[in-house]
């Protein structure tokens, strides 16, 4: 190899690790705090949401509720989901991490 296939190599290498740490990083990391915050605070609506709290209903579109017994079970759906999300976010922050410092 020359010096000139290293070099490219070497600034396509750098390219790539700017971009992730400057606009992949702070994404990945606000989704995956929002998305763990997320899931604790749908458990709590669930239950708060199944006991008849009056500030904790579900909508599916203005004026037209769900009954409170589908609060807990959508709920707990909800918080599954958003825990899916933070697993798997979370994976993809930690190959992030590990590429830059490759």
């Amino acid at each position: 190899m020359n010096n000139v296939t290293v070099f490219r190599k070497n600034a396509v290498s750098l390219a790539g690790k700017i971009f992730v740490s400057l606009f992949m990083l702070p994404i990945l990391g606000v989704w995956t705090a929002g998305s763990a915050v997320c899931s604790i605070l749908s458990v709590l609506a669930a239950f708060l949401g199944l006991f008849g709290w009056k500030g904790v209903s579900l909508t599916l579109y203005p004026g037209y509720d769900l009954p409170r017994i589908l609060s807990f079970p959508l709920g707990l759906v909800l918080a599954l989901l958003l825990y899916a999300s933070f697993i798997y976010t979370r994976r993809l922050l930690r190959r992030c991490l590990h590429y830059i410092k490759s």
